[in-house]
């Protein structure tokens, strides 16, 4: 299945024709992966994903103009795995952002602006949870390292989000519908911005039990 039109993106069409719930409700349904890539070259990936797999699979697509990931400096083809260290850290990361579909952008744009305030961090490209809930945990650590704070970043509903960002993690979604107004307008107000994703990953590098060890670790 070809899914698109995924998120509040879709702007003037309004909060009846925004699908912040359907992620959630595709992934609850048992045997049925779902992949939503960042961009063409995920997609790309993604499709052949779906011809290999013995199985149902439903692609969630967006509408929005997305940058396009360069294969020469992203690793895009590791997406097969479900999830993998798109883009890493100038350093040992203070904390590890995940993002799915067109928020992956986002996220590359907010390490970006971190790493100007003197704080590392990890972008990781999440399309598909099932595929990466199969990997071995040796995988998994790599990819999400204990003990480093997550901050997931997806325009939809957080249900279901603190399998991969944990207790002590954070989710930037929205648990509401959205509203009426231009794509990106919706996204900047509705909190998925670079200034926003900043504000909450600085609070959880900050605030997070792994920063405060780190912290007295280094003050003694």
């Amino acid at each position: 299945w070809v899914y698109t039109h995924d998120s509040i993106g879709l702007g003037e069409d309004g909060p009846t024709h925004q699908p912040v719930e359907h992620l959630m409700a595709l992934r609850a349904i048992p045997g049925l992966r779902v992949i939503r890539p960042a961009d063409a070259n995920e997609t790309a990936v993604a499709w052949q994903m779906a011809l290999e797999h013995r199985g149902p699979t439903a692609l969630a697509l967006t509408r929005q103009k997305l940058p396009v990931l360069d294969p020469e400096r992203y690793p895009v083809a590791e997406a097969q795995r479900g999830a993998y260290v798109l883009a890493e850290a100038a350093g040992t990361p203070r904390l590890v952002l995940i993002a799915t579909g067109s928020e992956v952008s986002l996220a590359l744009q907010a390490q970006q602006a971190l790493a100007e305030r003197g704080v590392p961090a990890r972008v990781v490209s999440m399309p598909c949870w099932e595929v990466f809930r199969a990997q071995d945990e040796e995988y998994r650590s790599k990819v999400l390292p204990p003990g480093v704070p997550r901050l997931a970043v997806e325009a939809g509903v957080t249900m279901g989000w603190r399998e991969w960002v944990g207790d002590g993690g954070d989710v930037i979604g929205l648990d509401r519908f959205g509203a009426s107004a231009p794509g990106a307008t919706v996204m900047r107000e509705l909190g998925f911005s670079v200034e926003h994703v900043v504000q909450r990953a600085l609070a959880l590098a900050v605030c997070s039990p792994a920063a405060r060890i780190a912290s007295d670790t280094t003050s003694g």
